[in-house]
């Protein structure tokens, strides 16, 4: 399935799953202007969802609701990129808002069903799709412990004094960043809480290029290509759907 559909007749089908607030990275703000306005318009939408929307966007939006994982990608800026996919059992979900600089615009919702799971590989390149191509970063490899990163921090014997080598390198690539991209994990949702397992950046850097951003028990950048990108993301994705 491959649907378009408003923003407001996603919020009304999310509504319908006890959540009144959009999935992040999306956003709808009604275009109603008066209590009538907003009435007449919530009508249209029921009347809608009850005769013409096609009941596959229920389950769309059911694993959104209640996924296995879920993952969002978004920038900030005038026209930012908002994704957001889910995986449930043999489903996923990816759903790319089109968002213009003083209205939300569409969302376009794609689901894939596996014979048994779907393609994480797939699932993972329409998530990323929508990132435009940049040149990988010259430095193949930046690490840096994040107590050096602290302010007025210092290195202390030798195995700190080498893992610290990379801290100036990794601050003068970051201070030059000029624009920058986000990608979160999430687990199923608690509630209202949308919790967040797991997540990567990645930088453009002025006179340099793209970089991903992570962290484990180091701070790293990595000289990032798409499939640099959608390797660290499969990864992640296989393993928080491994997790108990």
């Amino acid at each position: 399935m491959n649907e378009r559909i408003t923003s407001a007749q996603f919020m009304h089908l999310w509504e319908a799953t006890n959540l009144d607030t959009m999935p992040h990275p999306f956003e709808h703000r009604t275009a109603a202007r008066s209590e009538n306005e907003l009435f007449n318009e919530k009508q249209q939408l029921e009347q809608w969802s009850v005769g013409e929307a096609d009941p596959r966007l229920r389950e769309a939006i059911a694993v959104l609701r209640h996924p296995d994982v879920s993952v969002s990608v978004f920038t900030e800026g005038t026209e930012p990129l908002l994704v957001r996919g889910a995986i449930r059992g043999r489903y996923a979900v990816v759903a790319e808002q089109e968002v213009r600089t003083a209205e939300t615009g569409d969302l376009r919702i794609q689901v894939e069903i596996g014979a048994r799971t779907p393609d994480i590989g797939q699932f993972v390149g329409t998530l990323l799709r929508g990132i435009p191509a940049a040149t990988p970063g010259r430095n193949r490899s930046v690490d840096a412990p994040p107590d050096d990163l602290r302010p007025g921090a210092g290195s202390v014997g030798v195995l700190q004094s080498a893992l610290s080598s990379g801290v100036d390198l990794f601050k003068k690539i970051v201070a030059r960043r000029k624009a920058a991209g986000y990608i979160c994990i999430h687990g199923r949702w608690e509630g209202a809480r949308d919790s967040i397992l797991d997540s990567l950046t990645w930088i453009d850097v002025a006179d340099d290029g793209r970089y991903l951003y992570y962290t484990d028990h180091l701070m790293r950048l990595r000289s990032a290509t798409h499939e640099v990108m959608a390797e660290n993301l499969e990864r992640r994705v296989r393993g928080a759907l491994r997790a108990p």
